[in-house]
């Protein structure tokens, strides 16, 4: 969130109150210059003054009031293929199969909990409980 946007939001809700910069100042104990500063960019309120100034302009939901970064992440959009969103698609509906994805992709921790992987005799799967770390595996020749 920038500095300007700050500033220009913090300017709408006084004028919405129908505040005078100076009307403003008395109240958090500051001068209308110091306000004119906070809604020109040229400093800032610290947090308890921002409080204050909630409560004057009567905001509840503050952060409604600085939506901004809400709105620029609405704005990014992901270019998947299909392939990509099958993929993610198949992922969420797979939990039992997370774990062993995110270790394959190397987004995991140093164990896996628990995986289901083979099956048993009668077609049950079997449950492999604390699954070591095996990224860090390296072959000796004897494995060859």
């Amino acid at each position: 969130m920038s500095k300007e946007y700050i500033s220009e939001v913090l300017k709408r809700l006084r004028l919405k109150s129908g505040l005078t910069a100076d009307e403003v100042g008395k109240l958090v104990g500051k001068s209308g210059k110091t306000v004119n500063g906070w809604e020109n960019s040229r400093s800032q309120p610290d947090a308890e003054i921002f409080l204050k100034l909630c409560d004057i302009y009567n905001v509840d939901d503050i952060l409604y009031e600085f939506k901004e970064i809400i709105n620029e992440v609405k704005k990014i959009k992901f270019n998947l293929t299909p392939h990509e969103k099958n993929v993610i698609i198949a992922y969420r509906n797979k939990k039992g199969m997370q774990a062993a994805v995110d270790r394959l992709l190397g987004i995991e921790a140093e164990t896996i909990p628990s995986l289901t992987a083979a099956r048993s005799n009668n077609n049950e799967p079997i449950q492999i409980e604390n699954v070591p770390d095996l990224s860090k595996f390296e072959p000796d020749d004897s494995d060859l």
